[in-house]
This record gives C-alpha cells, sequence and structure tokens, in this order.
C-alpha cells in the first residue's frame, strides 16, 4: 500500500466530517501528532447543560454508581461514564473514565480533548446554553464562526475565543452588553429579548451600533414611534454606509399603521414614497416606501419589511441605507 504523504494526508484530514476525525485521532498516535494543528470545520457546536453536541453526535460525562473506587494505590477516583449518542443512526457508545474530582472535572477534560488547544475552530454554527461548560475552552483555542447564538451573560468573554463573526444571536442582559467588543465586532446582530426594561434609554443604547445589520427580534413594550424616527434622524447624521440595515418589531394598534408611520416619516424627512422591490422565496412584490436623502451618494428607504406571521397586530419596520444610484431594488417614484 502506498504511503501518503503528509500534505495530502493533512488535506484529507482537514476535510472530514469531524466526530469522524476525532474518533480517528483518538485511535491513531500518527494522526493524533499532527491533527490539532490542522484546522477543524464543524457545521454545529451545540453546549448544553452538561451536554456538547458536535454535529449529530452528544458527547456526556456522566456517574452510573454514587460511590468512591479505588485505584492505583488506593488513590481515591470517581467512575466516569462518557457517552457519546449519534441523533442520525441513534446508536451509542459507553467508555468508562477515571477522574479524580468527579463530574465537573471529567466534563472539562472531555471538552478540552474535544476541542481544547485548536488555533483554528471553523463553526458554521455555535450554539452556547451554558456558560459553564463552555468557558473551559476560553484561552485554550480560537474559533472562527459564521452564527453564534447565546442565551446567557458573561458575554464580553467569548471576544478571546471568537473571532471574524458574521452573526450573533443574543439575550441582552443589560445595556452594556451591546457595548461589548464580541456585540461590536459581529457583521449582524439578532437581538431576542432582553432582560431588562427600560425603553426610555432604548435610543440612547442602540443609535451607536455599527453592526451592517441589526435585528430587533422581540417586541419592545413602551417603545414610542418618535424614538424609530430618532434613530433614521440620527442615521442621516452620521451618513451611515451603504448596505447598513435596523429591523424593529412594532406593536400596532390600527391596520393603517404602516401607512401613518410612512406618511409621519415623509413629512418629517421631507421625503418622497418610492415603490420598492422586495423578493422572499416564492414572489416579488412591490412595497410602499419612504426615501430620505442623506448625501448625493445614498438615502435611507423606510418601509415595512412585512406583518409578523400569525400576529397582525405586530409590523416590523425596516430602515435601510441604499445607494442613490439603485435601481434593482428601487423601482419607480410615487407621484
Amino acid at each position: 500500500m502506498p504511503v501518503v504523504s503528509y500534505p495530502a494526508l493533512r488535506s484529507i484530514i482537514e476535510h472530514m466530517e469531524a466526530n469522524c476525525r476525532l474518533s480517528l485521532s483518538a485511535r491513531c498516535p500518527e494522526i493524533s501528532r499532527s491533527d490539532k494543528s490542522i484546522p477543524l470545520r464543524v457545521n454545529e457546536i451545540h453546549f448544553v447543560g452538561d451536554t456538547v453536541t458536535i454535529n449529530n453526535v452528544d458527547y456526556k460525562i456522566f456517574s452510573k454508581i454514587n460511590q468512591i473506587v479505588r485505584r492505583k494505590k488506593d488513590s481515591p477516583c470517581v467512575e466516569l461514564t462518557l457517552k457519546a449518542y449519534d441523533s442520525k443512526s441513534k446508536c451509542s457508545i459507553e467508555k468508562i473514565v477515571w477522574v479524580n474530582h468527579g463530574v465537573e472535572v471529567g466534563t472539562r477534560k472531555i471538552v478540552e480533548y474535544l476541542l481544547g488547544g485548536r488555533n483554528n475552530i471553523r463553526v458554521k454554527r455555535l450554539a452556547v446554553y451554558s456558560h459553564n461548560i463552555m468557558q473551559y475552552l476560553i484561552g485554550l483555542s480560537n474559533m472562527k464562526v459564521g452564527v453564534f447564538q447565546y442565551d446567557g451573560n458573561g458575554l464580553s468573554e467569548f471576544h478571546q475565543l471568537i473571532e471574524n463573526l458574521k452573526e450573533l444571536h443574543l439575550v441582552v442582559s443589560h445595556p452594556t452588553d451591546l457595548e461589548t467588543p464580541i456585540v461590536r465586532k459581529a457583521e449582524k446582530i439578532v437581538i431576542k429579548s432582553y432582560g431588562y426594561d427600560e425603553p426610555d434609554i432604548w435610543l440612547e443604547t442602540h443609535r451607536n451600533l455599527l453592526n451592517k445589520e441589526v435585528k430587533i427580534d422581540t417586541c419592545i413594550r413602551g417603545l414610542t414611534d418618535i424614538s424609530v424616527m430618532e434613530l433614521i434622524e440620527h442615521w442621516r447624521a452620521t451618513c451611515r454606509a451603504v448596505g447598513s440595515s435596523f429591523s424593529v418589531r412594532k406593536l400596532t394598534d390600527s391596520e393603517d399603521f404602516i401607512e401613518t408611520f410612512l406618511e409621519n416619516a415623509k413629512e418629517r424627512f421631507q421625503g418622497t414614497y418610492v415603490k420598492l422591490k422586495q423578493a422572499d422565496k416564492r414572489k416579488v412584490t412591490d412595497t410602499n416606501a419612504v426615501s430620505i436623502k442623506i448625501d448625493s451618494r445614498s438615502r435611507i428607504v423606510v418601509y415595512e419589511s412585512g406583518p409578523f406571521r400569525g400576529f397582525p397586530a405586530i409590523s416590523i419596520v425596516m430602515i435601510k441605507v441604499m445607494a442613490v444610484e439603485s435601481s434593482e431594488e428601487i423601482s419607480e417614484l410615487i407621484l
């Protein structure tokens, strides 16, 4: 059998399915020596409770018997079991491991073994619902993440772990969360909910977000139309970059909310009505919008990106900066 060269082996390992690669590395010392220096490509990693899920395989440490056993010169050890469960094949594997300090340390060692010591982990989606085990990786690895979904406190700690973040889904526990480097540097942020109820400071905390796309995926009780108008005013005064967008859900008290809102925006900013082409999976529709001039090269377009499905009393207001010469999306003026 011909010997595979190191460059060829490296390329093969890099593009293997993550769990298959981890299993092969555990069984083959030759591969294990170089494995952690090769980029690890993963579709999804989830941290939920005390379980780590890599793609479709769950890894969990647990104790079957609550007792201390003796091993190696009577040193106290807890007998723990590592269970790997494949949700696709419905197959599970259990292996007994030995650690000195219980399930918590056992879990930390497994997390460090699977993902620690890697300077290049490329993850399409990372979801963290357990800060306790995720923190084991901080300072041990670096991840390039497409979408990061996080519910909890301590968001600022992940800045040193995650780089080149494209999209961040988060619960804002405190206004200062929006000032953390990981939020500031994400290309897109999606705010799922807030852990505080202070609509009076909404404008102050949101107007300076410089992300290319901001999506408020929850209704903010007490948020007024005036606050949204003032956000538009701030965007115009600061000449936001073409392509920037901000969407917010608004509770409505009338069927003609969006028409009234657009009319007020047109009057306040001396804008013009335009037709905006919106494409979804099924069709292309023309939507009424208001165009507000920023300068000779760009404008803000305000429109309803669509009522929230199943909730006609909720409208999604979209604020988007477009180039003046753009003709694909804005088709015609309404006189």
